[in-house]
């Protein structure tokens, strides 16, 4: 059992001293350590912009060599929030979309078509876009806490700017 730890240990050495990792060369355990190496690398170095993109990289290398690993939506999950926090919101999006269609039993895909539908209304303010999905989301999973958020969603989706600060001002003054 320790020669398996010690195994991955080197692997983890060898490829964090290396940038150019062969990731096809790696089982699914062992990418996933390196992966998990990276995150840890990338916030012990303060978010740099070097390390994020490594790690944007070894996320979508891990889903496509390891599509049928429970980690795979996860990782590309990360990746989209990852993107998101970068600004690349049509991308994030994409992401947390092929993560909800491809990973039928992912247990966060409900979230990913939330976030996906949020960051629509929230930052490209695509209106139609947001209540589209918010639909979408509420059709299929009627019964679950982001089917209740999508309708509050939708109910004050098409709000002015005044028009939600008098709600909430009148909520406040009740």
């Amino acid at each position: 059992m320790r020669w398996i730890g010690l195994l991955i240990t080197s692997i983890i050495f060898v490829a964090c001293t290396n940038s150019e990792v062969d990731y096809k060369s790696l089982d699914c355990s062992e990418h996933s350590a390196l992966i998990f190496q990276k995150e840890s690398e990338f916030v012990e170095s303060d978010f740099s912009k070097e390390d994020l993109q490594e790690l944007l990289i070894s996320y979508a290398n891990f889903a496509n060599h390891c599509q049928s690993d429970s980690l795979a939506p996860e990782f590309l999950m990360r990746r989209a929030d990852l993107l998101r926090g970068e600004g690349k919101i049509r991308e994030a999006i994409a992401q947390f979309k092929a993560v909800h269609d491809g990973f039928p039993l992912y247990q966060n895909k409900i979230t990913c078509a939330f976030v996906a539908a949020f960051l629509y209304e929230t930052e490209l303010n695509d209106k139609d876009s947001a209540e589209k999905l918010y639909l979408q989301i509420i059709e299929s999973y009627p019964d679950s806490h982001e089917a209740g958020v999508a309708r509050n969603s939708l109910r004050h989706l098409r709000e002015t700017q005044d028009e939600t600060i008098n709600r909430l001002k009148n909520r406040v003054d009740e």
